[in-house]
């Protein structure tokens, strides 16, 4: 792999100030200034890699959801039976890395934009739609069939999302351990007790915790 360029790392930097800037401040609060004062830059070094704060944004919210899916990916590659890539899904949602109450303020801000920005609906979509195609994957190639496998997938979605809005919006914020045990209970009234998930989850934990360790 090349080299990266200078211009791809200073627009890396200035997204993941954005995203930072964002959760402090929220959307109306974060300005192209801010952002530059964040990174002790200027705001013409700023507006020099992004003509407006929508598309620093837009790729705030593009690298933010990249980060989550390479974790997701490594996981994946790990796995070796369709419950451990369904727990390596969930592993990387609620990865001690990202599920944390900062990111989570970032991300409540852009989602709340969703509604009024076009590129960010599309983002959106896209990444709903990739989670559900993963999930429902995952649940069908345990042996389920397709109509259980769609609505676990969609159910859990659901639950994700719903974990993270209180992970931002909750005081204290909402730790990995609780999140994962509310996805664990549903996953059970959804597909009962089983030896053979509770192994992978087991087991995807243990691998997750020992990637986190060797990225910091």
């Amino acid at each position: 792999m090349g080299r990266r360029s200078i211009a791809h790392i200073r627009r890396e930097e200035f997204a993941h100030a954005a995203f930072e800037v964002l959760a402090l401040h929220g959307m109306q609060g974060t300005t192209l200034q801010r952002v530059a004062d964040h990174t002790g830059a200027s705001k013409a070094s700023v507006l020099h890699y992004f003509s407006n704060k929508q598309n620093l944004i837009e790729t705030a919210l593009r690298q933010s959801n990249a980060t989550l899916r390479k974790e997701a990916v490594a996981m994946m590659n790990i796995a070796t039976t369709p419950w451990e890539r369904f727990y390596a899904i969930i592993e990387a949602n609620f990865s001690p890395t990202t599920f944390q109450p900062e990111i989570a303020h970032g991300w409540i801000a852009m989602c709340a934009e969703v509604p009024h920005v076009a590129q960010f609906q599309r983002i959106q979509t896209v990444i709903y739609s990739r989670l559900h195609c993963n999930l429902f994957t995952a649940l069908l190639a345990t042996g389920i069939d397709r109509t259980a496998a769609d609505s676990g997938a969609e159910t859990i979605s659901l639950l994700i999302d719903g974990l993270w809005l209180r992970c931002g919006l909750q005081i204290g914020g909402l730790n990995r351990q609780e999140a994962t045990a509310q996805i664990e209970r549903v996953v059970e009234t959804l597909f009962g007790k089983s030896a053979e998930r509770q192994s992978a989850k087991t087991k995807m934990t243990a691998l997750a915790a020992a990637l986190t360790s060797r990225a910091q």
